[in-house]
């Protein structure tokens, strides 16, 4: 009896012995690592963005990776998964869905020889080009936003003007594109002016672009820097700005009210 205890307690002892050391060797699995590119830094939406790399870690070549994004504060979701090539490369694109800030990360799964790795976060800011026909606004005057003929030719998005629209961009926009010409319907030539204004309160002296038009030309395209801007405005008489629109990190425009 003394010696069966014995062994039993022998193997019990193994047993204790043998746990610590397996949980150890479990912690002492290396991470595999990632390393992340992207192609650029202001995609516009609809645009994609080449996400590139490389995993070091055992059994890499081959391995399932998951690609995934946040958007502002949110969460993160998976857009996309990719393995690596033989040589433990990756490159994967992202389709931009929406304006602002987004944050791109890769993760390698953890597997039997080795505990998950993610890489480094790389961030882009998506940039959309609004329709300034659709945006909230303020009028001076009388203006219309609709169908026009310039030259014998229809467009189907311009806004005509008989004074001036104001569009408040809060600094979040770098670029306003137009075409400008006069309508069919006008019996004189036309000019309009563009305004870039730094204080929301239309308080500091704006930077003013002027652009003359005649009668049955083509519409005169007309593309300027906003980068810093607060408030935009274009308008004029005998003239219609054809699909006008801003570049901006943001989905849209808000209201805006003419300071009393």
């Amino acid at each position: 009896m003394r010696l069966r205890a014995l062994a039993l307690a022998t193997a019990t002892g193994l047993v204790l012995t043998l746990a610590p050391a397996t949980a150890a060797e479990a912690a002492r699995k290396p991470a595999y690592k990632v390393s992340i590119s992207t192609s650029t830094a202001n995609p516009t939406v609809g645009a994609t963005v080449k996400v590139t790399g490389k995993v070091k870690g055992p059994k890499a070549a081959k391995k399932r990776l998951l690609v995934q994004r946040k958007v502002g504060a949110g969460r993160w979701t998976t857009v996309a998964k990719v393995r690596t090539t033989k040589s433990r490369k990756y490159a994967v694109r992202v389709k931009v869905r929406t304006a602002g800030k987004h944050s791109l990360r890769v993760v390698a799964p953890k597997s039997s020889k080795a505990r998950a790795g993610s890489s480094r976060v790389r961030g882009f800011t998506g940039w959309r080009w609004i329709d300034l026909t659709t945006q909230g606004h303020a009028d001076e005057g009388t203006n219309s936003v609709g169908s026009v003929s310039i030259a014998g030719r229809t467009y189907p998005k311009a806004i005509r003007f008989s004074g001036g629209r104001y569009f408040r961009t809060n600094g979040a926009c770098s670029t306003f594109r137009t075409s400008v010409g006069v309508p069919d319907t006008e019996s004189f030539d036309g000019g309009l002016s563009f305004l870039e204004f730094k204080k929301a309160d239309l308080s500091d002296e704006p930077t003013i672009i002027e652009l003359d038009v005649r009668q049955d030309a083509a519409p005169l395209p007309l593309r300027t820097s906003v980068a810093g801007s607060q408030v935009i405005a274009f308008g004029g008489g005998s003239v219609a700005a054809v699909s006008p629109q801003v570049l901006c990190r943001t989905n849209s425009l808000p209201s805006f009210a003419l300071p009393r």
